[in-house]
């Protein structure tokens, strides 16, 4: 994740409209003003730059502080709820993959050491066709 949020990553997160957090941080609170930082964007023309004023994570919990006053608190804390079921539920996802990732390097080796041996055998294999071969020619010229 990246170290500095745009306001609409900002409202994605906490679940306030993205107007909402731009004003707020716009008023650059005392604060929340040593968390933020102005970027150059891009608008719709390459030779033109909009400023972009964006948020260090860690400014997050000064902003719900300020948005705290003007907006009910329960509408943050359910969304905060929602991120924390998210991210549980994705740590849970990521060590269930890892245990798959984990199980599949697992059969790919032992897939691998079957093919080597195999290929051993065809070698031996191969190398005794002739032979044989040979041996059967030379009874029937007999």
């Amino acid at each position: 994740m990246d170290l500095y949020l745009n306001p609409s990553d900002v409202a994605d997160i906490i679940g306030v409209d993205e107007d909402i957090i731009t004003h707020t941080l716009l008023r650059k609170e005392p604060e929340i003003e040593p968390y933020l930082r102005v970027t150059s964007g891009n608008t719709d023309t390459e030779s033109e730059t909009e400023p972009i004023l964006q948020l260090r994570i860690d400014g997050l919990a000064p902003l719900i502080t300020q948005l705290s006053f003007n907006i009910p608190t329960n509408d943050i804390i359910e969304n905060l709820i929602c991120q924390i079921v998210h991210i549980a539920y994705l740590k849970e996802t990521i060590e269930k993959l890892e245990a798959e990732k984990l199980e599949s390097v697992n059969a790919i080796q032992t897939l691998q050491q079957e093919n080597s041996d195999l290929r051993i055998e065809i070698n031996q294999l191969q190398d005794q066709i002739p032979k044989n071969w040979k041996d059967h020619i030379r009874q029937m010229l007999k």
